[in-house]
């Protein structure tokens, strides 16, 4: 009698468990109407991806709209339907890594466990000094990684795997083979776990541009205007043109063309709404007479995520783009940057 009472009650507390005890627990499938924790999980993603969206916990409209646009920037089925699929770019995609100090570190150790710089950590989270304790969580940005203040043109990167990482999004990220980090880290296969620490190459520290960074186009289109002087189309003058135009459609997504940190998105004057992106390494870009901004100024963004929507505002004749790069404050011809096509 005493047995079955046991397994009964067994039977009883397992009826009662949530199933994912005792299995991987997938991720949730999210589309409009839903609304609770994990809406407002999936909210503070795209939050700190750089999409402006409030955090309410209802997945609405404008959650809805932009989930399309971010499943567009990666080539996934713009259905505004979070499935396994997005959730997994949506971890990808994340322009930084969290990261939980230990006792007795300090920012410069920190900063040389990543190969990236104090600044850049110190910007990332704002921070006014130094000081941190242990248990303090901050994010790493990925985009300054590989330019640490002792040596700025590392020939590797020393990535610390997150939970979730394989070799092959590793790979990816990097714009590295796998066969590379492999022959790096002397691994015979593909096992990695949460925590180790991979030497990734570098491969930035060989390019011709004398940048680490490699810059995707931020639209496809006809250039209407090249770098250089031109006769102004308003004005008439003869004046120095800092950038290209792309003739696009109004409403056309705009994607950065690489990642970085985003320091200007509102109206800059005869340039109309504008965003602008610090890549690191004395890079940036600039996004001109958009319709529509998506993105905030001090969030991170990761390479071909849409960032605005293009159009007409500002001093401008027709909907189109004005795309700058600029190096050490100074623009440069963004065809010497951008791959041809």
């Amino acid at each position: 009698m005493q047995k079955f009472i046991t397994v009964g009650l067994l039977a009883l507390v397992l009826a009662f468990l949530p199933a994912n005890v005792f299995a991987d627990e997938a991720p949730p499938i999210l589309k409009m109407g839903m609304e609770g924790s994990e809406v407002k999980e999936l909210q503070e993603l795209l939050n700190s991806l750089g999409y402006n969206i409030e955090v309410d916990g209802y997945f609405g409209q404008q959650t809805k709209t932009i989930v399309e646009s971010f499943q567009a920037s990666f080539d996934l089925e713009s259905d505004g339907v979070v499935g396994k699929e997005t959730w997994e770019v949506l971890e990808e995609a994340k322009p930084f890594i969290t990261y939980i100090i230990r006792p007795g570190e300090t920012l410069s150790q920190i900063a040389r466990s990543f190969d990236t710089t104090i600044s850049a950590i110190k910007i990332a989270n704002g921070l006014t000094s130094d000081l941190i304790y242990a248990g303090q969580e901050i994010i790493i940005p990925r985009s300054w990684m590989g330019g640490s203040d002792e040596n700025p043109t590392s020939q590797t990167i020393r990535y610390r795997v997150e939970r979730g990482d394989t070799l092959s999004r590793i790979s990816s990220r990097f714009g590295v083979s796998i066969e590379e980090i492999r022959q790096k880290n002397s691994l015979s296969g593909d096992l990695i776990v949460a925590g180790q620490t991979l030497e990734i190459p570098n491969p930035g520290s060989t390019s011709g541009t004398g940048s680490s960074t490699d810059f995707i186009w931020p639209a496809s289109g006809r250039i209407t205007s090249p770098f250089g002087y031109r006769t102004h189309p308003v004005s008439g003058s003869r004046q120095f043109h800092s950038g290209i135009d792309i003739a696009l459609s109004r409403g056309t997504p705009v994607k950065a063309t690489a990642s970085g940190l985003v320091t200007t998105s509102g109206w800059e004057g005869a340039l109309g709404r504008t965003i602008i992106i610090d890549h690191g390494d004395g890079y940036s870009s600039l996004y001109a007479h958009n319709e529509s901004l998506l993105v905030r100024a001090g969030s991170y963004v990761a390479q071909g995520q849409v960032i605005a929507l293009s159009g007409n505002s500002g001093v401008s004749t027709g909907p189109h783009l004005h795309f700058e790069i600029i190096k050490n404050g100074d623009p440069v011809n963004p065809l010497n940057y951008l791959p041809p096509r």
